[in-house]
């Protein structure tokens, strides 16, 4: 939040800076000073908040030593190996199971978790996600990522004063444009190298934690079921609220969780099944390219990771990717040449837009973006021939996108909302045979239509036996858009081309008035 807060800062301040309001060296002043009171504060407000929104209760040393001495103990242990002051811990009264960390520097960290990591996970489990949390405060990691943060801003800011700077005759070109451009660039670079190093910050406290209890094994039979219970558990509002609250700063990202839960669900958590779905992360090219906008790193690579430390330690490995990998037989120029044309396809617009405006400005811009989605459209939402299958055969399928929807067809029952506790969502949890997995619902009337069915048939169809047909997509997470929903008295028709092939032709017809 204190990341966020400084954003919004830096901001408000090019603006002032705009405007005349202050000039070059009070706006570095300030978004240092603003940064360095955002580390300092963030932490008592962070603690203000979580006790307002999640009822969280903190435990000073003593006080937690007495509510569960053993674990107790093993913090302590961790922390005087480490030379780090033991933590304030946090609980959370909610049966979602997540763990994470805040604070200034080691001496004020806060340790935080749910009850929910004492339902899903055995002793070495919880131990390991600890250490795993420890990891980040002795690694200065609240640190680290807040002087991150700072230069990404200032770069930001450079950009603005040196192309908005004005030479003293104003015939004579801006001499600070080009710097200006350089550090924009190296800006957007930034912004992903922050990403970069909030992933490697993960690895490291992965590390940590395989390294302080000898068991990497443990943790990722931990990440594991963490995802399953992040997934399986019918939680309420606050809990969903508290999952994406702590995204960024939690154990494990809720949004990758969707497929890894998934996955643990279908195979009853088999190590066999989990390794061919991971197999995904590494190879398939989407996956790289969607891992560059995570705060966390792929599961699989976390996995591998500490299955290489397990083998080190002459411990058997807990899913061997890699050997999974090998004995699948993947046809590589058909994921490649799938990749580049769905690449080609999800990019499209953009490609229409600045084609458009370089060659015929503006309302050639519309026009070839207008083409564009609809294209795309069509190619996302197929019209390839629909096949039955199930959860666990599409959760394997390497050749999986989330630019080209697999039409399908799946028997099984609705459970519940897509996200529990959000009664104006139209989305639904869908259960087969073999997993779950969200059924993305979009009404022809738009927005309202959408409320409609959310407010008015959702609950009518939860429990039921249904068939389910639409576009199988895999990216960050996975879902299927639906085209239909068979129930044994009415068939449910939902429509996920309409809005966007409308959209192309409004950009279309815009283009026209403006032409």
């Amino acid at each position: 939040m204190g990341m966020l807060g400084t954003m919004v800062f830096a901001i408000l301040a090019t603006s002032a800076f705009f405007f005349g309001a202050i000039d070059i060296p009070t706006l570095l002043f300030m978004t240092i000073a603003v940064n360095l009171l955002s580390w300092i504060f963030a932490l008592f407000i962070n603690d203000l908040i979580y006790r307002l929104l999640y009822k969280i209760k903190f435990y000073k040393q003593e006080e937690f030593r007495s509510l569960n001495p053993e674990l107790s103990e093993y913090i302590s242990v961790i922390c005087q190996a480490n030379k780090v002051k033991f933590p304030k811990i946090g609980i959370i009264d909610d049966d979602n199971p997540t763990a994470f960390t805040y604070g200034s520097l080691p001496s004020n960290a806060r340790l935080v978790f749910s009850k929910g990591i004492f339902t899903y996970l055995n002793q070495d489990e919880v131990e390991a996600v600890i250490a795993h949390e420890v990891g980040h405060i002795v690694h200065y990691d609240f640190l680290v990522m807040t002087i991150a943060n700072t230069l990404v801003q200032i770069l930001y800011e450079l950009y603005f004063i040196c192309t908005k700077t004005k030479s003293k005759n104003s015939r004579d070109k801006n001499p600070l444009a080009f710097i200006g451009i350089v550090s924009y660039i190296f800006y957007i670079i930034a912004t992903y190298v922050l990403l970069l190093l909030s992933r490697k910050r993960e690895y490291y406290a992965d590390e940590f934690s395989a390294q302080t209890t000898q068991r990497p094994n443990s943790l990722s039979s931990a990440l594991i079921k963490i995802a399953y219970g992040m997934v399986t558990l019918n939680s309420d509002t606050k809990s969903r609220k508290l999952l994406e609250s702590t995204r960024a700063m939690g154990i494990m990202d809720p949004h990758v969780a969707k497929g890894i839960g998934v996955v643990s669900q279908v195979s009853g958590q088999d190590s066999g099944q989990i390794g061919k779905v991971l197999a995904y992360d590494f190879v398939s090219p989407w996956a790289t390219i969607l891992e560059f906008g995570s705060t966390h790193p792929l599961t699989g690579k976390r996995i591998q990771r500490l299955d290489e430390m397990a083998e080190n330690f002459g411990q058997e490995k807990s899913y061997d990717i890699r050997a999974t990998i090998n004995n699948m037989n993947i046809d590589k120029k058909k994921l490649y040449s799938g990749f580049y044309l769905g690449a080609f396809m999800y990019y499209l617009p953009i490609f229409g837009l600045l084609t458009g405006f370089f060659f015929g400005g503006i309302s050639a811009a519309l026009t070839f973006c207008g083409l564009g989605v609809i294209v795309k459209t069509l190619y996302k939402f197929n019209n390839d021939p629909v096949q039955n299958m199930t959860l666990l055969e599409l959760m394997t399928d390497i050749y999986a996108s989330p630019a080209k929807g697999r039409k399908v067809v799946l028997e099984g029952k609705i459970i519940g909302r897509g996200e529990a506790g959000a009664y104006l969502s139209e989305d639904l949890m869908f259960q087969d045979s073999t997993g779950l997995i969200y059924l993305d619902y979009t009404s022809k009337f738009g927005s309202l239509g959408n409320l409609f069915f959310a407010l008015k048939k959702v609950f009518k169809i939860i429990n039921q036996d249904v068939q389910a047909e639409g576009w199988f997509f895999r990216g960050n997470y996975q879902m299927i858009s639906v085209s239909k929903i068979k129930t044994v008295s009415e068939t449910i028709k939902s429509h996920p081309r309409l809005w966007s092939l409308l959209g192309g032709l409004a950009l279309i017809v815009l283009s026209g008035a403006i032409g």
